[in-house]
């Protein structure tokens, strides 16, 4: 790890961005129920992603494009490479601003397509004809049949002919009834066609209003994470001008009666580089060796003399005797060079030697340890700390 430049991350691009770009894409087509053929809204809502997208790639890349090599060019370029965070940071507020403005467009599109599906159908009449009507017809039917067979028999000429008028009559109402089946049937099945189209109708209006929802929820994050990205680009500005300042001026010595200072570091890195409250961050941990769950670390300078203490916790293998907690102090003073050693003694009377080393940004600092072998203890452990 040592000799590698680190730079403090918040929602690093090669991960944090693709997954946002995969989520985007995933929130922004709607789902629509199953069965529901809606294809004008499908097909603008094709027309309005492919178009947004396209932008916010385009946005995307460019902000990419300015961002290649720059953590590791803030680490060995100096002051010169500040106005490659500027054009970073400017990529990054355009990109921020064309997804932004993707997402509430698509909140719209959604918002108006819910309000024109709130109007409900109109559904057919259960009425047209009552069941009244089908009695009428079948008593008809049957005293008409009735009458039928009671002639059917009479040799009377005038009683033939009405009996042929009678089956006359039978035959229309035998039609008007099969006629008043099939439609009470049509009726049924299109009342049943209507209720399913009225329940599409309200889960594809629910699932746009859940949309909206969504997509409004996206922008409010988005917007935190852009005033993050501004916070982090002007905080690795400030770190390219701490690491790039030149040392302080040796000063005189004061006369004998003034009381002497406290005594600086020997080499050209700040002492604040090294003294404070120092954390193992929770995510994007950066590590070599043992994976710490968590590391707090304080270290303390008087007249050119420190006094630290580190404590932490490592994951182990399941079921492994070894003691995942370590606990150690070290002293001595600093040292010509930028990495300063020093020896420890752990909780348990190991010895050993810690090794701090300042990295590129003001606030990171890698801790390399090791200590004498003793059973069921880790012996050695690499990662960089970020200052609290």
């Amino acid at each position: 790890m040592r000799g590698h430049h680190f730079l403090p991350r918040r929602k690093t691009e090669r991960g944090a961005i693709n997954s946002w770009f995969r989520g985007v894409e995933r929130a922004a087509p709607l789902a629509l129920p199953a069965g529901v053929s809606i294809g004008v809204f499908v097909c603008a809502a094709g027309l309005v992603a492919q178009t947004g997208r396209d932008a916010y790639r385009q946005a995307y890349d460019t902000w990419r494009q300015a961002q290649s090599g720059l953590e590791r060019n803030a680490g060995t370029g100096g002051t010169g490479v500040i106005p490659q965070v500027d054009r970073a940071a400017a990529a990054e507020t355009a990109f921020g601003a064309t997804r932004a403005a993707y997402l509430k467009s698509a909140g719209q599109d959604a918002a108006q397509r819910r309000q024109l599906l709130q109007t409900s159908a109109v559904r057919p009449s259960q009425d047209l004809a009552p069941p009244a009507v089908t009695a009428v017809v079948t008593g008809n039917l049957q005293t008409v049949t009735a009458t039928i067979a009671r002639f059917a028999n009479d040799p009377d000429r005038g009683i033939q002919q009405l009996r042929q008028a009678l089956d006359r009559e039978r035959v229309a109402l035998a039609a008007l009834n099969d006629a008043i089946d099939a439609r009470q049937k049509t009726m049924a099945a299109t009342a049943a066609a209507s209720a399913a189209l009225e329940q599409m109708r309200t889960k594809t209006a629910e699932a746009f209003a859940d949309q909206a929802s969504q997509l409004s929820q996206a922008v409010t994050q988005l917007d935190k994470e852009g005033a993050a990205w501004a916070d982090y680009y002007q905080e690795l500005t400030q770190a390219i001008q701490i690491a790039s300042a030149p040392p302080p001026p040796v000063s005189v010595a004061p006369a004998p009666s003034t009381p002497a200072p406290p005594k600086a570091s020997a080499n050209s890195v700040p002492l604040t580089r090294y003294v404070g409250a120092w954390t193992f961050p929770t995510v994007n941990g950066v590590f070599r060796g043992a994976q710490p769950e968590f590391v707090d670390m304080v270290v303390h300078e008087q007249n050119g003399r420190i006094d630290g203490t580190l404590f932490g916790r490592f994951k182990v293998a399941p079921g492994s005797a070894t003691d995942p907690l370590v606990r150690f102090d070290f002293q001595g003073d600093f040292g010509p060079n930028s990495n300063q050693r020093f020896p420890l003694v752990t909780s348990d009377s190991a010895q050993g030697t810690v090794e701090l080393i300042p990295g590129p940004a003001f606030n990171l600092l890698e801790v390399n340890f090791q200590t004498d072998p003793k059973a069921n203890k880790i012996r050695v452990g690499n990662f960089i700390l970020v200052k609290k």
